[in-house]
């Protein structure tokens, strides 16, 4: 069961991951598939079915064709034979005491027409009659010659079941060569054995043979049948074989006959019989007169060859089904995802800064009202960009390259250079100290137009600042910087922290006359970077830590210090979104702490 469902995830993973497109190609095509299987396979069950009863029906009729036809042609021999037993010519000559084989004894009874008779007959093929006084005569059409004493045909079990008949036809086969009764058999017969009885007396007098030979019956069924492939046999009351005509060789020996059997136990019908390894299909009927049983084997392969042309245009038939089906799923899936496709690469634009760029729909579903709704939110974009950030951008901009109009670098940096040599020369230690940390807050302030400075340069700046408002608050201000070396090459937007610890000493340092301490931290938190800027000075009130953390103008905001703490939150939401926090804790005359997380995946200094 686990591996079903990691099969089902694994499978699930992949249909999902795959465009929309070829998902809907996989599912058309897979209820198409499971339709026409099930169509297929249902069509070809009820051919088969519809063959497989056909055919019996056909087998059924040849079968009780045959089988009238041979109940026909036994009853004519029956009553031929009672018509010549009860001639009276022929009780005389069964009486008589002479022995003769040839035709003048006969013709002096005056027996001619019977030889007239049995000639009309063309499928007799022997006849004998036998008297107990000595008398027999046998007329042969197949060239078998030779009739046997009656005393020896007495010895054999045919006669001892014929004289328990008392005048009843027995019928029974005989093989070519020498046989009970006829000594030189030149063909295989189906013999009628009856006793003759005395009309005067109705005591035995006599025993009558009429004989049919087997190649006839075999004719008559083979005539019969419409499938020439069957096997066909008939089986006495015993069930020993009287005929077969047997094309695959399937009644090889009598274990094959015996396992048949079981199956053929009515009168009449059809069953599944195996043998050999394949399925036949047994009918069967009896025959009246001799209460025979003929059976028909037909193989199931012979069956169902018919159906291989049907297999063949129904599989044609789901083959043409699934290639169209293949060819409209193809068609109508690029139809539905052609839109998404249209919006996907309309982003694409976008997301590289083209807002002009807009998707035209022409339907009013699913698809078009996305295009639509899409549609309307780059045009409030780009009204967007236009008014609030192109706006904000140039004024920004405008701000800067006044401030560093005023300023000329190449100048300052050289007077304060000059300014520093100066103090060193007059061994004035602490004006070069602030005279140097004077010039690196210039450096790190303009940094090349950088945007964006390393934490370490942060760092500096931090303490040559607040060295230099050490040495004008002196002893009233002390402070502490503990930055992570695991920080310091990542980058970080400049002069995030200065306006914070310029808050702390405006509001701390000038306004309370006791000591004033600013500690200052940066560490790595998972992804983040997190500077922390406490301080314990008067602290502020919600209205005044709201009013700097708003991203809007506001009017009563109107310090320096105030305007730089805005500043700040509005440059890191330009560059990080919503991926940063910059939360202000305070509380009147407890300190404020203000805390600074940048994500680290975008800080890093490359």
């Amino acid at each position: 069961m686990s591996m079903l469902k990691r099969i089902y995830r694994n499978f699930n993973k992949i249909y999902m991951n795959m465009t929309l497109k070829n998902k809907l190609i996989i599912f058309f095509m897979t209820i198409i598939s499971f339709i026409s299987l099930i169509l297929g396979g249902y069509s070809y069950l009820v051919s088969s079915k519809s063959l497989k009863e056909q055919m019996t029906s056909v087998n059924v009729k040849d079968i009780k064709q045959i089988s009238s036809n041979i109940d026909f042609l036994q009853k004519d021999v029956i009553d031929l034979s009672t018509f010549i037993c009860l001639n009276p010519l022929v009780q005389s000559y069964v009486k008589t005491e002479e022995v003769s084989n040839d035709n003048q004894n006969f013709t002096k009874y005056g027996l001619e027409p019977l030889n007239i008779l049995l000639a009309s007959k063309d499928y007799i093929s022997f006849m004998a009659i036998y008297g107990d006084l000595g008398a027999n005569y046998y007329l042969s059409k197949d060239g078998s010659t030779g009739l046997k004493s009656y005393n020896k045909f007495k010895e054999d079990d045919i006669y001892t079941l014929a004289h328990k008949m008392k005048g009843q036809p027995v019928w029974f086969k005989i093989k070519s060569g020498n046989t009970p009764f006829i000594s030189d058999n030149k063909s295989d017969k189906i013999a009628m054995v009856r006793t003759i009885i005395d009309t005067n007396t109705l005591k035995e007098c006599g025993l009558m043979v009429i004989c049919i030979n087997s190649s006839t019956i075999e004719n008559m069924y083979s005539q019969e049948l419409k499938v020439s492939s069957n096997s066909v046999l008939i089986l006495d009351s015993n069930n020993n074989l009287i005929a077969l005509n047997d094309p695959y060789n399937v009644i090889d020996n009598q274990a094959s006959l015996n396992s048949i059997i079981p199956y053929i136990k009515s009168s009449s019908g059809y069953n599944t019989v195996k043998l050999k390894g394949s399925n036949y299909i047994a009918t069967f009927d009896n025959i009246t007169n001799s209460n025979w049983r003929i059976i028909s084997l037909t193989p199931e392969k012979e069956i169902f060859k018919n159906l291989h042309s049907i297999m063949e245009l129904t599989f044609g038939v789901i083959l043409g089904c699934f290639i169209i089906s293949f060819l409209l799923s193809i068609f109508l899936s690029t139809r539905l995802t052609l839109p998404l496709k249209e919006l996907l690469a309309s982003m694409r634009l976008v997301k590289k800064g083209n807002f002009k760029e807009k998707v035209s729909f022409k339907y009013k579903d699913e698809f078009g009202m996305l295009v639509l709704e899409y549609n309307d939110m780059i045009d409030n974009i780009q009204t967007l960009i236009n008014s609030v950030y192109k706006l904000q951008l140039k004024e920004k901009e405008a701000e800067l390259k006044a401030l560093q109009a005023q300023i000329n670098p190449h100048f300052l940096y050289n007077t304060l250079d000059m300014i520093f040599w100066k103090a060193e020369k007059s061994k004035q230690t602490e004006i070069s100290d602030m005279v140097y940390a004077l010039s690196k807050l210039f450096r790190i302030t303009l940094s090349n137009g950088r945007e964006f400075i390393s934490v370490k340069e942060e760092a500096d700046f931090i303490e040559n600042y607040l060295l230099l408002q050490g040495k004008r608050y002196r002893d009233k201000l002390k402070y502490k910087i503990n930055i992570s070396d695991k920080i310091l090459n990542y980058s970080i937007p400049k002069l995030i922290i200065q306006p914070f610890v310029e808050n702390s000493i405006i509001h701390g340092t000038e306004e309370d006359n006791d000591r004033s301490l600013i500690i200052i931290s940066g560490e790595l938190v998972e992804d983040f970077i997190v500077f922390q800027i406490i301080d314990n000075g008067k602290g502020m009130d919600n209205k005044t830590i709201n009013n700097l953390l708003s991203l809007e103008k506001i009017d009563e905001l109107n310090t320096i210090n105030g305007y730089a703490i805005r500043n700040v939150n509005q440059r890191l939401s330009l560059y990080y979104g919503d991926n940063y926090t910059l939360i202000i804790t305070s509380e009147l005359n407890l300190g404020t702490t203000v805390t600074i997380s940048i994500p680290l995946n975008n800080s890093l200094n490359k």
